[in-house]
């Protein structure tokens, strides 16, 4: 787990963890008895995450924060880390339409460079037969490598997990499954 020095910082990832492991990984009957993400808990106990404290911001006449780029640069380059979550440490900082905005325009740049990119809000609206999958305690966006997601996506085909989506779950993901 790469923490940073930061006791707030420390604290905002404890929480992000805390909820990974008590809700992200947890068996659920919506997903088939599986996780919400059913290959997280790998990825975690495997010290594949690393988590990330930004301020990050979006305005549409600006576009993306400069430092979110610099973070998706050094992820690019990382040969061992599978996940990135940057954490924003104010739960108000961005209006869940705001980062739905902020996630659509970073997928957009990210997407040539083979990375996809998946948001949590505490407001997140987005619900699997009313389990609210992208509700976290913080905002935060989460980065992948793309090919590696549409892999797992594909695994999951074979099973009971997406029993439960309707249409317009699916289409929400289609850069996905």
């Amino acid at each position: 787990m790469n923490l940073h020095n930061n006791n707030n910082d420390s604290e905002v990832i404890l929480t992000m963890i805390d909820h990974i492991v008590k809700f992200i990984e947890k068996p659920n009957p919506v997903f088939d008895n599986m996780p919400v993400c059913p290959f997280v808990n790998k990825f975690r106990q495997e010290n594949k995450i690393i988590y990330k404290i930004s301020n990050f911001y979006y305005f549409e006449e600006l576009g993306l924060d400069a430092k979110v780029l610099d973070l998706i640069n050094e992820f690019k380059t990382d040969k061992y880390h599978e996940v990135m979550i940057v954490i924003h440490p104010d739960k108000q900082a961005l209006s869940l339409d705001k980062m739905k905005q902020f996630t659509k325009h970073l997928n957009n740049l990210i997407s040539p460079l083979g990375l996809i990119a998946f948001s949590g809000h505490p407001l997140d609206d987005f619900n699997i037969d009313g389990v609210y999958t992208r509700r976290d305690p913080f905002i935060n966006f989460t980065v992948q490598n793309i090919q590696k997601v549409n892999l797992f996506a594909e695994k999951l085909k074979s099973t009971g997990y997406y029993e439960r989506w309707t249409l317009e779950n699916l289409k929400y993901i289609n850069h996905v499954i």
